[in-house]
């Protein structure tokens, strides 16, 4: 029972034995093989990188939007904290003036 079997001496069984089938039955099969391949699904087979194209596109231009977005928040950061240092190493020399005018400068003042 452990035969090899051999494609070709199956396919000559099979082709004499259509050959024995009469028309009625032939045409029948043939229906049946045509109506089963025109509900089978087609496999496609796309290359590999093939959404590649769409996918960069999509990341890239979020990306982008991110960037803006980024760029913009570093901005306004970056400005508002300009903004507070300005504020905060803004000295009031109104005290200065004063002390200059009435010559009650200490002599720290002098000596740099």
């Amino acid at each position: 029972m452990n035969q090899d079997i051999n494609p070709q001496f199956v396919k000559q069984l099979l082709n004499h034995s259509v050959a024995n089938l009469d028309a009625a039955t032939v045409s029948q099969l043939r229906a049946s093989r045509t109506a089963a391949l025109a509900h089978r699904r087609v496999a496609r087979i796309a290359p590999v990188l093939a959404g590649w194209n769409e996918a960069w596109q999509d990341s890239f231009y979020a990306h982008k939007q991110r960037f803006f977005v980024t760029s913009i928040l570093l901005a306004a950061c970056l400005f508002s904290g300009a903004a507070y240092w300005q504020h905060t190493h803004d000295h009031d020399h109104s005290e200065v003036d004063i002390a200059i005018l009435t010559d009650e400068l200490p002599v720290d003042v002098y000596v740099d």
